[in-house]
């Protein structure tokens, strides 16, 4: 029996960004999707990210847009974690859903190590570069 994993989906939009960013992270802190939505395409955000199964009416070229990116979303959603081994749910407040923060701290987590091990291979390579012999460049004669 496969247990099925959690995508929290939530606006992480700021007051000055000019589009709405909408994330979805696994609840084990994986990042699955950041998706960014116009005027035109946010009513259909979570029919876009596969919380819904039917969208809110959009005219032709808006439905376009908002069907492929559906369908990337939820390619993604099976990339990381199988088809059908996932549930996505909204969250309208991800600072207060205990399970949505835990999955962010992990994400943070993860992160820093990443950021960690870069930083301490460029530490290693640049002290390995000062401790190398200088090269010995010979000088013409004259």
């Amino acid at each position: 029996m496969n247990i099925v994993k959690t995508i929290f989906v939530f606006d992480d939009s700021r007051v000055t960004d000019r589009l709405y960013h909408i994330i979805a992270i696994g609840e084990s802190g994986e990042g699955v999707a950041l998706i960014k939505f116009d005027d035109w395409t946010m009513p259909n955000r979570r029919y876009a990210m596969g919380i819904d199964d039917v969208s809110e009416p959009a005219d032709a070229h808006t439905m376009k847009l908002v069907n492929q990116t559906r369908s990337d979303v939820l390619a993604a959603y099976n990339g990381v974690f199988g088809a059908g081994e996932w549930a996505a749910v909204w969250i309208d407040s991800p600072k207060t859903d205990p399970a949505c923060l835990d999955a962010l701290r992990a994400s943070h987590a993860a992160l820093d190590a990443r950021i960690a091990a870069r930083n301490a291979a460029l530490a290693e390579s640049v002290l390995s570069f000062l401790g190398a012999e200088p090269a010995v460049v010979p000088h013409p004669v004259h």
